[in-house]
């Protein structure tokens, strides 16, 4: 038995029933009213390999071009991709061709949303004893189709994270070693080919664990600053700025945050928000940011690996 659904809408199931019911999305007037926080998250499912455990699926708006064909026979090869929607709480698993985007050995170490909707995420696999590490490639998923890059220009010792879509339709990243340590390198993305080129307009603080980029509409750009236990600071970051400004360190209820980001985004309208957990405190939340003090006041939990931003 097989459902067979467009390669629009990212070729994607919407599970329904057991599936979002597993997650639990907090009623918030912030992200409720506000047409310009968008927010999609990325995580990871594993494949069932039980066709009776799969739940009941809902149809996306079929079309009659570039079909895609998903059986419940399929093979546990990986793990299946997963967006979820904050403010309406759906759920879609992405295939290509039946196939699975991710596998048991890798992570997903950046995600976000081009000027055009398109959301790209940045996979990279980890070395095991029976494999090598390869490089990092990139996935756009756009409304008609999904494609697939491998990024070039890294040494086989760094990956490409932390993507933002820029609010000039490029893609850039930062690019440091597998293991997290400086020097950070920030770089632009060649959306056709994949290649890296250094990116030299903005100045980032090589010798410090930089994580994260943001950019909000009045054209600054923001990143976080991992220390050596955890604690985290917002940094702003000007074009053609020669040192960067460090804002204030991140706090929640009067501590400071200990475990670093996940995502820093920033909304149409200057909202700036942070994804990830304090230490041993999961799950995942988005939090609001007062970039002045660097208070942070949680607006919902999230239970996924990174955000984005869809424009609105």
């Amino acid at each position: 038995m097989g459902y067979k659904l467009s390669r629009r809408q990212f070729g994607q199931l919407v599970l329904a029933g057991t599936v979002v019911s597993g997650f639990s999305y907090l009623t918030n007037k912030v992200l409720a009213t506000t047409p310009t926080l968008n927010i999609v998250g990325i995580g990871s499912t594993s494949i069932p390999t039980d066709p009776t455990a799969i739940p009941e699926v809902k149809k996306t708006e079929l079309y009659p071009t570039h079909p895609i064909s998903v059986t419940t026979d399929m093979k546990p090869v990986g793990l299946e991709l997963v967006l979820r929607y904050l403010t309406t709480g759906s759920t879609q698993v992405i295939v290509d061709n039946g196939t699975p985007l991710l596998e048991a050995n890798e992570i997903l170490n950046g995600f976000t949303s081009l000027r055009d909707g398109t959301l790209v995420v940045a996979i990279t696999p980890v070395a095991t004893s029976r494999r090598k590490a390869t490089h990092t490639r990139l996935i756009f998923l756009s409304a008609s189709s999904v494609k697939t890059l491998r990024v070039s220009g890294l040494n086989e010792n760094q990956q490409l994270g932390s993507l933002l879509g820029t609010n000039d339709g490029r893609l850039i990243g930062l690019v440091g070693d597998k293991n997290g340590t400086p020097p950070i390198t920030l770089v632009d993305v060649d959306l056709q080919t994949g290649t890296i080129s250094p990116l030299n307009e903005i100045t980032i603080p090589k010798d410090e664990r930089v994580r994260n980029l943001a950019e909000c509409p009045d054209g600054n750009f923001y990143t976080s600053l991992l220390g050596r236990h955890g604690e985290t600071s917002l940094v702003q970051l000007g074009l053609n700025q020669e040192k960067p400004t460090v804002l204030a360190q991140l706090k929640v209820n009067g501590q400071a945050w200990n475990n670093g980001l996940q995502n820093l985004v920033c909304s149409g309208t200057g909202q700036l928000l942070a994804f990830g957990a304090t230490r041993y405190n999961p799950p995942n939340a988005v939090y609001n940011i007062d970039k002045k003090s660097g208070n942070m006041t949680r607006l919902e939990n999230f239970d996924v690996t990174q955000i984005a931003l869809l424009p609105g």
